[in-house]
């Protein structure tokens, strides 16, 4: 007889019913953590990765319009796209905002001092922003981006205290729906509101003594990755001042 049976015995015995359970519920619970943690993570990181892409449209509208504004020797700020003038036929009146108003539609205008009629300078080029609305509930939606060369036949006049005639060359040169040029902003919230209007619609430009434009608006990045939907936005303000 094999003295160290018994021994042997002892050592080949398998878990209890309640070790097993013990053990399976302790790895349950930090496989659940691990799960837990690992969604945490990918959130932050879809979270991390939509501030930068908010970042990069910032820097980049903002480069962009600043770089447009320096050269832009006036400027006009319109309530919409759709509305730059009240009115109709011979009654029209240009729309443009007056100091202190907001709108969701700058025009830079620039002139070019050699091009005069009886000694005022001509408009020769529009660049034009404008936010289209595509969610009135929110009041988010694009921001666009045109710039039209005027024909020597489609040149302005200039005169002291802005433009003549400027809301009939927008409408006859700058043609087709608000989706029609590029976006330069993906999704954007005007955030600038007119303090003499009780309950006033924020828009995205607001016009500061008719001498600068003041930008106010909230940009969103919504991500949609491994079923996750992470929606991150990022407030910025900032004016520009044509000088040309």
């Amino acid at each position: 007889m094999n003295p160290f049976l018994p021994f042997i015995r002892r050592t080949r015995r398998g878990f209890t019913l309640t070790e097993t359970l013990i053990t399976m519920t302790i790895l349950g619970i930090a496989g659940v953590g691990m799960v837990a943690f690992m969604r945490q993570g990918l959130k932050m990181y879809y979270s991390d990765r939509a501030r930068l892409m908010i970042n990069r449209d910032i820097r980049s509208f903002t480069a962009k319009l600043d770089t447009d504004a320096v050269a832009a020797n006036f400027y006009c700020i319109y309530p919409s796209f759709a509305v730059t003038s009240t009115g109709s036929g011979s009654a029209a009146v240009d729309a443009a905002v007056a100091d202190g108003q907001v709108g969701d539609y700058l025009v830079l205008l620039y002139t070019d001092p050699s091009q005069t009629s009886r000694g005022i300078s001509m408009i020769t080029e529009l660049v034009g922003y404008y936010r289209e609305v595509t969610n009135t509930t929110l009041n988010t939606g694009p921001v666009h981006r045109y710039d039209i060369k005027l024909a020597p036949a489609n040149y302005v006049n200039v005169t002291s205290g802005g433009t003549a005639g400027l809301s009939g060359i927008l409408s006859t040169l700058v043609t087709g729906t608000a989706d029609s040029y590029p976006i330069v902003e993906q999704l954007a919230q005007g955030l600038a509101t007119n303090a003499t209007v009780a309950t006033p619609t924020p828009a995205l430009f607001y016009n500061l003594k008719n001498r600068s434009i003041m930008i106010n608006a909230q940009v969103t990045e919504s991500l949609t990755e491994m079923g996750n939907v992470t929606q991150t936005g990022n407030t910025y303000n900032f004016s520009v001042s044509p000088r040309g």
